[in-house]
């Protein structure tokens, strides 16, 4: 009540909730007390994990528009909700900046020691992340090429236990905490392959972090990550949970530096494309000027409102 009373007393002729948690079913209801239309954006995959729990049916039921960020989101929405519902769905896809992804080496992550091959991870340092996975992957493959040394930025819940897992491996891994968004761009830069072994993700923005920073991935074949990664071509895609195929496509990538390289240059072109936050802005405000005509991917709004 609070919050309709609010959007009456503003004027606002759209809602939209960025997520389809609780603050969306506040949104759904505040659209019904007031007649205000009401939209939301799904990301997965939490939301997915209990679609009715929230609801996923009628909350796409009684909205205007439903921005997923990928295909696969989009299909997961369709599979819970009614088929007359589905030409509401469309994709947005999150972003980045490209440019910001040039800048030197942070200062933050120790420097490269001569001949040393650079892995990096940046996230939350929780189970779902499939790190004990790439401590495996490493293992096999130290034995043979002692000069990777795998950098993991960020934190979180599972770091005690990560950083005694990590212990066997020496000083071939570096916890370095948290990182500014600054710092992570900067480190993109002071590194060689980018490394997200995750069991869960959507389209993850890291990735579109190492893709803008000319920076080759290996990544798990996990919801949208297709959708962004290109396996052979920008960098290489593995099964959830393959600790042995981790090993091998970090072995590949280690040991050839012009493969490397190609990956690398890639990328950007990518994010440039299909992943520049001002572009789907621009996508995202089609949608709210109703222009959109049942197009999955919206052309970016170019109108003076």
């Amino acid at each position: 009540t609070l919050l309709a009373r609010h959007l009456e007393e503003k004027g606002v002729e759209h809602l939209h909730n960025h997520f389809v948690f609780g603050s969306c079913t506040v949104a759904a209801v505040a659209a019904r007390l007031t007649g205000i239309p009401y939209s939301f954006t799904l990301h997965g995959p939490a939301d997915l994990f209990r679609p009715y729990y929230w609801d996923l049916a009628t909350k796409t039921a009684h909205a205007r528009f439903v921005a997923t960020i990928s295909h696969y989101a989009r299909s997961q929405l369709m599979f819970f909700s009614d088929p007359e519902h589905w030409e509401k769905l469309h994709i947005i896809h999150c972003g980045v900046t490209p440019e910001r992804y040039s800048t030197p080496a942070s200062p933050a992550i120790p420097p490269r020691r001569e001949g040393e091959v650079r892995l990096l991870f940046v996230g939350r340092l929780a189970p779902v992340k499939g790190l004990r996975d790439l401590f495996k992957a490493l293992a096999e493959v130290l034995p043979d090429l002692p000069n990777i040394n795998m950098v993991l930025v960020g934190d979180g819940p599972d770091r005690k236990r990560l950083e005694e897992a990590a212990k066997p491996l020496g000083d071939a891994v570096t916890f370095t905490g948290y990182l500014s968004q600054a710092e992570v761009a900067q480190a993109m830069q002071g590194t060689d392959v980018f490394v997200l072994p995750s069991f869960a993700e959507g389209v993850p923005v890291v990735l579109m972090e190492a893709l803008a920073s000319a920076r080759p991935v290996i990544a798990t074949q996990v919801a949208g990550v297709g959708e962004l990664v290109e396996d052979g071509t920008t960098g290489f895609i593995v099964p959830p949970g393959d600790a042995t195929r981790l090993a091998d496509r970090i072995r590949t990538l280690a040991t050839d530096p012009e493969l490397r390289a190609r990956m690398g240059a890639a990328g950007p072109a990518v994010v440039a494309s299909d992943f520049d936050i001002r572009t789907e802005a621009a996508r995202l405000a089609t949608l709210f000027a109703g222009e959109a005509e049942g197009a999955i991917r919206p052309a970016p709004y170019d109108g003076d409102s």
